[in-house]
């Protein structure tokens, strides 16, 4: 059994993101002999309460977090698989493998008990940092297992009152990016605060909130606040974000998404377009260094190299290369939302159920209203 104090406070979000730095990606060389030849699976998941008092048992003391009637707290540890020189079926090896998530009961007197590792975790992946929204009804915890796209992600799962939990889910592309998303917090209001490295590319942590509706996250807005602030800090600077930031969010989220759909395997997509429209595409090539507000239809975004001389002849077909590293390809240019939408239509009719009417303004792209 273990005893922790309720009023443990969590170290500073740059400390823990450094440790998380560590402890998520540090290569375990002999968890592989460990997992697969010396202990199975069902040993695996196999926990008593000893477990809870053993030295070697590593909980980490940022990574806790009790529902509100304080019964059950969810935590990480470094769990320690052992094993005895000589004895296979006794494995036992002192060595740290991946952060794992635990639940227990939590008696009157602050012992944990009736300890239960969460079956979502993973021999070769690590689970960590969890956060209870509002009601406790769901768990959020950062992976960067099979389910993670980049090199940590934000997870959550429904917990039901019979004590079970649904399978895990990416929260998706609004929240989660191939760079680093980590210590997440929620509000009594259902707002996800959590930290991320996106705009830096790995380089510093900046805070990011995103109001929760019906289980489904908002766009993120990038919170003016020190990353290692304290919880109360977050939400005084979500309180000052105006509603402005909120709407060009959802449409830079809104607009990520349709690029998603649009992200291709190849150009041969590209190919056809020319070969299909090429006499019935009008307009010229646009200016991206003008302020010139036109309208055009995107037919593909791709992150890869992509050699345009092909296409010179057809003059409605332009592309743009920007900061993203997305080189947007767009079809027409046309003086009216409607003119755009004719020629959309023509597009969806022969097979591009994907293109979408959008606006340019220079570099700056905007959805119609």
């Amino acid at each position: 059994m273990a005893l922790v104090p309720f009023g443990m406070m969590a170290q500073s979000s740059q400390a823990s993101y450094a440790s998380a730095d560590d402890i998520f990606n540090s290569p375990y060389a002999d968890l592989g002999s460990v997992a697969t030849e010396e202990t199975s699976d069902d040993d695996y998941f196999k926990v008593d309460d000893v477990l809870l008092a053993d030295p070697d048992f590593d909980v980490q003391e940022d990574m806790i977090a009790y529902t509100k009637d304080q019964k059950t707290v969810y935590f990480s540890a470094n769990r320690k698989l052992k094993v005895k020189e000589g004895k296979s079926t006794d494995a036992r090896i002192k060595k740290s493998v991946q952060l794992q998530l635990f639940k227990a009961d939590v008696t009157e007197a602050g012992e944990w008990v009736n300890l239960e590792m969460m079956n979502f975790n993973g021999k070769k992946h690590s689970t960590g940092y969890p956060a209870l929204n509002d009601d406790d009804s769901v768990l959020y915890f950062v992976s960067d297992g099979p389910l993670s796209t980049g090199k940590t992600d934000i997870l959550a799962v429904d917990l039901f009152e019979d004590g079970t939990y649904s399978e895990p889910k990416n929260l998706g592309n609004k929240i989660n990016s191939v760079e680093r998303e980590i210590l997440p917090v929620v509000d009594n209001s259902n707002v996800l605060y959590f930290a991320s490295d996106v705009q830096t590319e790995g380089e510093e942590l900046n805070v990011f909130a995103s109001k929760v509706i019906d289980n489904e996250p908002t766009a993120p807005v990038m919170l003016d606040v020190e990353a290692n602030g304290s919880k109360e800090a977050y939400i005084a600077a979500f309180r000052e974000v105006d509603s402005e930031t909120i709407r060009l969010a959802e449409e830079a989220a809104n607009l990520r998404d349709l690029e998603i759909l649009l992200e291709a395997e190849n150009i041969a997509e590209i190919e056809r377009i020319e070969e299909v429209l090429g006499e019935d595409m009008v307009g010229g090539a646009y200016d991206f260094d003008s302020n010139n507000i036109i309208y055009t239809v995107q037919i593909g975004a791709f992150v890869q190299k992509v050699k345009t001389g092909t296409y010179d002849k057809s003059s409605g077909l332009f592309n743009y290369r920007y900061d993203d590293g997305f080189n947007r390809f767009y079809s027409g240019v046309f003086s009216s939302v409607e003119e755009a939408n004719a020629h959309m239509m023509q597009m969806k009719n022969d097979g591009y159920r994907d293109a979408f009417v959008l606006g340019l303004e220079g570099k700056k792209r905007f959805l119609p209203e």
